[in-house]
């Protein structure tokens, strides 16, 4: 059986490496970076990559905006910092981008639960009174009562 190398731990290290991708984007290019940031021998391959959902749409969307970027007029800049910052920017508005449609998607599901609970006769206070009796820690309920 194959070694777990990407682990949940490590989607975030693996996100920060693709927001702060500059220049040419690959996937061959990303695994080659990921295997060292993980200091992984064998390497990572694409697949264990890819099959990551949020992985998978970071990398399209920075993808996109690399294409978008290449494709829009640049001024180059002699100041260090300038750079820097126009680096961080970019790094930032990626990861916002990311933010706002993993947000979008966490609002549907929203509306989608409220709809199910409407069909299903379930009120909003009853929705709550869930929300009390999981804040109390285990043994404080009765289980064979429901949490009463």
């Amino acid at each position: 059986m194959p070694k777990i190398v990407v682990t949940p731990e490590s989607h975030p290290l693996v996100i920060s490496i693709i927001n702060a991708w500059e220049g040419k984007l690959t996937w061959d290019l990303l695994c080659e970076k990921v295997s060292l940031a993980l200091n992984v021998k064998d390497g990572v391959q694409r697949q264990s990559l890819s099959s990551y959902k949020e992985i998978q749409a970071a990398y399209s969307q920075k993808k996109t905006a690399l294409r978008e970027a290449k494709s829009s007029l640049t001024v180059v800049s002699d100041d260090v910092d300038a750079e820097y910052l126009k680096r961080k920017v970019a790094t930032l508005n990626a990861e916002l981008s990311r933010v706002n449609k993993i947000n979008e998607a966490y609002k549907q599901r929203f509306v989608l639960w409220q709809y199910n609970a409407y069909k299903l006769g379930i009120r909003i206070d009853s929705l709550d009174d869930a929300i009390d009796k999981l804040e109390k820690p285990l043994t404080e309920l009765k289980r064979k009562t429901g949490g009463n």
